[in-house]
């Protein structure tokens, strides 16, 4: 008997056509639909989702083997998956996957001959503030030890002997043997609180501030209607003036982004970018889930400053439950007639329509091209530029892309003025930073911090210091795409500007005395990056470290363009090579030289993202490799 949809995934395909302007953009929602009726994706499966959107079978196929999280095979009763990136790694990660493949006799890729179990390595599950972790379906479970494993494993187990081994539709109940990730409105996944300025999280610890009651009564959406009372020039001037910056990497000035739309564009499109997937960053996910109003309410402001009816909000495939948060948030909004209704204005009437577009498992498509192509509803390849979003974006209209945090303190700046909001930061850096830490410090966590505060304050005072009075070896400034910091070099500012020119930082090079050259002879040192501080003590293998870094660079490549295709796995395979003892005469020359032949010539910054950390880790910590080559008996 042929597949077919029941009447209520019928209902949500229905709804998912009312939120997209062409069938096309809603493939990855109706995919997700069928995964969750079916099981898995099977041939079938895709056959039907591609009958039901009138799409050509092989487009389907492409997108549904283009994402991870989309399941071509029945998958195990428990798909266990372990994250060994970065904040798990360097808190035991990797000893929590070795002691699962011995409990469980299979390796990473595997399955249990009775089909209970499967077990995958993960590039990062966003719960660093708990490292190390795992997921089994909807479960994120934290904090683990070998016992603790054990018993999760043991109460599995006797929850499938109870309930009958094959009965796989049954929903997973969380094992009580181990944590799970908090919940998003008690400790906000591991945000905590701190003295001083507080914009984007100023609502956390409120009560039910997940309510869209409780927010109003929080002086929620006064913003927005202050922005239609001053008009959408006036916005946009106030958050030229904020020196609000990119939070998401770039740190590029919002408000210049936002001037760059063309002035007599008919129809122009804001997309919230919340992939967050760049390992050891996890404060959008704080953000999400913990005050979801404060995000519709902050894209609603900036829609209207850019004449915008249709913004999207694109969230990560892994963060299904913060996703769920702000789809409830905006359902609330629209009941309450502050979406989807005509609103006066200065500039005349103005309606917003949100969609919230889940994601599907690929680093790539935090890439702002490659995020319309998903929302479009194709594979998450960059797109050449130019033309740049700006002129030609979503669906071929002028767009703007800005990250969750940065959006999230435009209804600050309207409500106190983008000059308190410029005062507040430092430099040309206004307002706050949201740093989340992870690795060897005693207080890991996300912290709403001043804009100029220094490594070794963040570490040292804010952090509680290094666990077990072991020694500081080295910091990752604003996750794994960043060169990293030595020991001393902590006492810079926390700040976009600093970190790319303060003279007490080292020059990124290629050769001792041969500095890499960013272009127009520019050096590079580091840059503040998405915020993710990496901290990492004297116990810690560096050169593994590093070849953790490629191999998941090498795995997220989409493999579009030659230099990042083929450079990326020629760092991971060399790196890897000399973390396991087996380098050769040579290694470290030709990592430096793969690495600077990737530098600047990639379609979009993945290729950067891998190259950069190489050749920073290689200039502040060669003397690591150099000793691995040694150690096997070779030279470089």
């Amino acid at each position: 008997m042929p597949l077919e949809f029941s009447p209520k995934a019928r209902e949500h395909i229905d709804r998912l056509l009312t939120r997209y302007p062409t069938r096309q953009a809603t493939l990855l929602g109706v995919l997700y639909v069928a995964q969750d009726e079916f099981g898995y994706l099977s041939d079938e499966a895709l056959a039907l989702v591609a009958a039901t959107l009138d799409l050509p079978l092989s487009h389907v196929f492409g997108v549904a083997t283009f994402y991870t999280l989309f399941l071509r095979q029945p998958p195990a009763r428990y798909p266990l998956h372990v994250c060994t990136n970065l904040g798990c790694s360097l808190r035991g990660g990797h000893d929590v996957l070795r002691h699962l493949e011995k409990r469980l006799g299979i390796a990473p890729g595997q399955t249990t001959p009775d089909g209970l179990f499967s077990l995958g390595e993960e590039d990062g599950l966003g719960g660093c503030a708990y490292a190390p972790t795992m997921t089994c379906g909807s479960h994120h479970y934290v904090s683990l030890t070998h016992e603790k494993v054990d018993k999760v494993i043991d109460e599995l187990r006797q929850q499938a002997s109870e309930t009958g081994f094959e009965r796989r539709s049954l929903p997973l109940a969380p094992a009580q043997g181990a944590p799970t990730l908090p919940d998003c409105a008690g400790s906000g996944s591991g945000y905590r609180q701190t003295p001083g300025l507080k914009i984007v999280t100023s609502n956390f610890g409120v009560r039910d501030i997940q309510k869209l009651g409780v927010y109003r009564a929080q002086g929620g959406w006064q913003a927005f209607g202050k922005a239609l009372d001053m008009g959408r020039e006036r916005v946009v001037e106030e958050v030229k003036k904020s020196n609000l910056r990119g939070r998401g990497g770039a740190g590029f000035p919002a408000g210049v982004k936002w001037g760059f739309l063309p002035k007599n564009a008919e129809r122009v499109y804001l997309v919230c970018n919340g992939d967050e997937s760049e390992p050891g960053t996890f404060k959008d996910r704080v953000l999400l889930g913990s005050d979801p109003h404060l995000l519709v309410e902050s894209v609603a402001i900036s829609a209207f400053a850019l004449r915008c009816t249709h913004a999207f909000i694109y969230i990560r495939g892994e963060l299904r439950r913060e996703a769920g948060i702000v789809q409830a948030a905006v359902d609330e909004t629209y009941a309450a007639g502050l979406l989807g209704q005509e609103r006066a204005s200065a500039n005349g009437p103005f309606k917003l329509d949100i969609t919230v577009h889940l994601g599907a498992g690929a680093y790539i498509c935090g890439e702002e091209t490659a995020m319309l192509e998903s929302i479009e509803g194709k594979r998450g390849y960059p797109r050449n530029k130019p033309p740049f979003p700006a002129i030609k974006g979503l669906f071929g209209q002028p767009t703007v892309v800005n990250n969750v945090e940065t959006l999230m303190n435009v209804p600050d700046i309207v409500t106190r003025g983008g000059d308190w909001f410029a005062k507040a930061g430092m430099g040309k850096s206004g307002g706050t930073r949201l740093l989340c830490v992870s690795g060897h410090v005693k207080r890991p966590g996300v912290y709403e911090l001043p804009m100029g505060i220094s490594f070794r304050e963040l570490i040292y005072e804010i952090c509680g210091g290094i666990p077990q009075g072991r020694v500081l070896r080295g910091v990752i400034p604003g996750g794994s795409s960043m060169p990293p910091l030595a020991a001393d070099e902590i006492d810079v500012p926390i700040e976009f500007d600093a970190l790319t020119s303060d003279p007490r930082i080292k020059d990124v090079e290629v050769r001792p005395g041969v500095p890499f050259d960013l272009g127009g002879g520019r050096r590079l040192k580091t840059m503040a990056g998405s915020g993710g501080v990496v901290v990492f003590d004297d116990s810690t293998d560096v050169v593994a470290l590093c070849a953790r870094i490629m191999r998941f660079y090498a795995h997220e490549s989409c493999g579009q363009c030659t230099p990042c295709r083929e450079g990326t796995g020629w760092l991971a395979r060399l790196c890897t090579r000399l973390a396991e003892g087996e380098g050769r005469p040579g290694d470290i020359d030709l990592l430096a030289d793969v690495a600077n032949g990737i530098a600047g010539n990639s379609i979009c910054a993945l290729g950067d993202a891998a190259a950069w950390p190489m050749l920073g880790f290689l200039t502040k910590f060669r003397a690591d490799f150099e000793a691995r080559l040694a150690k096997a008996g070779k030279t470089s």
